[in-house]
């Protein structure tokens, strides 16, 4: 443990030693209600790129750095409860008073849907984008980023422990980033067939987005898809005290500070005895899920550098009973996970044009448990994972961007497995990268092109991955297409027996033509992986074999309409996959048996005015799946089905009242095939503990500021 410690100072120690040149003067402004009152948290946005370019502080006041070719500058200004404002700027030294004009909606259109077909940009052919409320209000999510994005067209949400599959791709093939930073183990402990979340609060988060298909060459490698997380930033940390209460735990922030420097102290409990309680699970639980939690956010924003910092710890912890159909007695399953985490992110405006960003984070994880497969068997994990990232980003021109920088990573594993007799298993890997990407955006069309180089001690593998984007607006028309060549490291359940391998890669192609007009948009997306390197396992005894001769592809087409009909918003979507791959214990190609041939999405929102309410229906529907036993022999798995419901009661702005019930008709749903199941499913065939789960939670500000949601 002390040399666990040692390892995490050293790690953290570097982030503390920075040197910044300040830059010139910004233009600067202030944004007003009709009462000369400041407005926060307001969206800034160039209009000729159509990206946000600045936010407001506390004060309502802004700054923005601009090339000295810029004579003038069009900006929208964007909030909540205001009527959008649009203003050609000209940089000179007064402060700009900017006065918004209240919406006559106000809280009716308060985020019914992802944000879809956005400004073409970088990588981005396909992406859902979240807000805190767009999680709290999804009839899916049960106030989890994980569950929100599962209603995602492009996610397919059969999987047996929750993640996300996205492409025809497997739950590991989505990375998780917190701040460009790559976070290496985001979910929470799971149960033999229980279902995962995000050990990270939306409320934590200034914006979440799900990146499939392409993303760019700045973050690394992920056969499938990224879910970028940006935490929250110095304007959006409102100064106040949120105290939460659901059927999951409770929840208490504080935030304190000036408008220069907040500090934001959390502490959650979570809990899944009472939900257990009310809706009896397949599971003889001694212990339910628990998981209390504890952490510190830091944000500073002064003369153009924006810091952000935190430090966290959380504990996880089950335990029950099980009988696995191979087995004659009953198996005493516990397990137990405490995680350390540290981050810090720094960016920094050198000049006009030139902008440092740098950052670090590091996460210590111990894990222990007893009789997970076998009669007495043990396990032990110890992992430190530490990283540091630094890149620059050029404005050569209004047109022409250049993005570069380097990335290094640590990870230490160690494993002590007990089964008989006792292994001794892990690695330790350094892990150098470099990455550039130039990017250029004028009358609505851009090209980016990205390549990203690695190099893995442990591996001893050489990795290079070219990335390459075209889009082009026209009206109410977008046109992109996206090619990329992607590398994953193997997980540590691979890693931990062999360093004899090379990374998996996918070559993924996408198109992608959306049209938007007025309140109403559609969007096709088609798009083909083709897999090689795949690892593949061979026998039962253990330690395991591997061998890397697996691979296959994976084609198919999401089809997204969304319409807006006054206080209603809804959504259709239509997912056609095919995908036939050679890994882990399939030794020849086959349907993996976490996905499904056709997938229908349908969700609703209204805001019902009289009660204040936001009202949400959920509907998903698949055509089944194929599963195999022992001898590779296919398995049907009936279709699926998943009717959710969630309402949202705004009480005020400081107290809202969210519920929410996943499959509240009680369907029965297979979610895969395991010949290992236990003697209370003889068929083998695989479904959740619970056949509902519900969510009952009053979130509630004290203080003269609102819910920061």
């Amino acid at each position: 443990m002390k040399t666990n410690l040692r390892y995490l100072i050293y790690s953290l120690l570097p982030l503390f030693l920075l040197e910044v040149a300040w830059a010139r003067e910004p233009l600067r402004g202030q944004i007003l209600d009709l009462k000369g009152q400041p407005i926060p948290s307001v969206q800034i946005m160039e209009v000729g790129r159509g990206v946000q370019v600045s936010s407001s502080d506390a004060r309502g006041e802004f700054s923005l750095i601009l090339p000295d070719s810029v004579e003038t500058i069009t900006l929208s200004f964007i909030c909540e409860g205001y009527r959008t404002k649009v203003m050609q700027l000209v940089p000179q030294e007064q402060v700009y008073r900017i006065l918004l004009l209240p919406s006559d909606r106000q809280l009716s259109d308060v985020v019914v849907r992802a944000h879809r077909l956005q400004q073409v940009s970088s990588f981005a052919p396909l992406s859902t984008q979240l807000s805190t409320l767009q999680v709290l209000s999804s009839p899916r999510a049960l106030a989890d980023i994980l569950g929100a994005l599962s209603e995602s067209p492009e996610v397919q949400v059969s999987d047996t422990d929750g993640r996300l599959a996205v492409q025809g791709g497997a739950p590991g093939e989505t990375q998780v980033y917190v701040d460009g930073l790559l976070l290496p183990n985001p979910y929470t402990l799971s149960s033999h067939n229980g279902g995962r979340r995000t050990t990270i609060s939306p409320s934590a988060c200034q914006s979440m987005r799900l990146y499939s298909g392409g993303y760019s060459a700045a973050y690394g490698e992920a056969l499938s898809g990224i879910v970028a997380l940006e935490t929250l930033e110095l304007s959006s940390m409102p100064t106040n005290t949120e105290l939460s209460l659901s059927l999951l735990g409770g929840s208490v922030a504080s935030t304190l500070g000036s408008t220069r420097a907040k500090l934001r102290l959390q502490a959650d409990y979570t809990d899944l005895t009472l939900m257990n309680k009310l809706i009896p699970s397949y599971y003889p639980w001694r212990r339910s899920f628990h998981s209390p939690s504890f952490s510190a956010t830091f944000a500073s924003d002064v003369k153009g550098s924006k810091i952000k910092a935190q430090l966290s710890y959380r504990h996880m912890g089950f335990a029950y009973d099980r009988l696995p159909s191979r087995l004659s007695t009953l198996l005493h399953t516990s397990l137990g996970e405490d995680q350390w985490y540290g981050r810090v992110t720094l960016r920094r405006a050198l000049t006009s044009q030139l902008q440092w960003e740098l950052g670090g984070h590091t996460q210590l994880r111990d894990l222990a448990g007893t009789e997970l497969e076998h009669t007495g068997d043990r396990v032990q994990e110890q992992e430190l994972y530490a990283e540091l990232r630094s890149a620059l980003r050029w404005r050569i021109s209004d047109a022409l961007t250049w993005l570069s920088g380097l990335d290094y990573s640590y990870r230490d594993y160690r494993q002590t497995y007990r089964r008989g007799r006792e292994y001794r298993l892990g690695f330790r890997d350094h892990l150098g990268t470099l990455f550039s990407e130039l990017s250029w955006l004028s009358q609505g069309f851009t090209v980016s092109l990205g390549v990203r180089g690695s190099y893995s001690t442990y591996l001893r593998d050489l990795g290079l991955s070219p990335r390459l984007y075209a889009g082009y607006r026209w009206g109410i028309h977008l046109l992109s297409a996206s090619w990329g060549y992607y590398q994953q490291m193997p997980s540590a359940d691979i890693l931990r027996f062999t360093s004899s391998l090379t990374r998996p890669a996918v070559s993924s192609t996408q198109l992608t033509y959306g049209l938007v007009s007025g309140g109403h948009s559609l969007q096709l997306a088609l798009y083909h992986k083709w897999y090689s390197r795949l690892v593949r396992s061979f026998g039962s005894s253990y330690p395991l074999t591997f061998d890397q001769q697996g691979g296959g592809e994976s084609y198919g087409a999401n089809l997204i309409y969304t319409g807006k009909m006054s206080d209603l918003n809804y959504s259709l979507a239509y997912g056609y996959t095919h995908a036939r791959l050679s890994y882990d214990r399939y030794h020849h190609r086959l349907t993996p048996d976490y996905l499904s041939s056709h997938t229908l999405k349908a969700n609703l929102r209204y805001w019902a005015r009289s009660l204040s309410s936001l009202i949400g229906v959920s509907y998903y529907i698949d055509s089944g799946a194929t599963g195999y036993d022992a001898s590779l022999e296919p398995v049907s798995i009936p279709h699926r089905q998943r009717l959710d419901l969630s309402w949202t009661y705004v009480i005020s702005p400081r107290m809202v009242i969210y519920t929410g019930c996943q499959n509240i008709l009680g369907t029965t749903n297979y979610w895969g095939f395991d010949p290992s199941y236990g003697h209370d499913d003889p068929s083998g065939l695989r479904r959740t503990p619970s056949s509902r789960m519900i969510y009952l939670g009053i979130f509630f500000a004290l203080g003269r500021k609102p819910l920061n949601i």
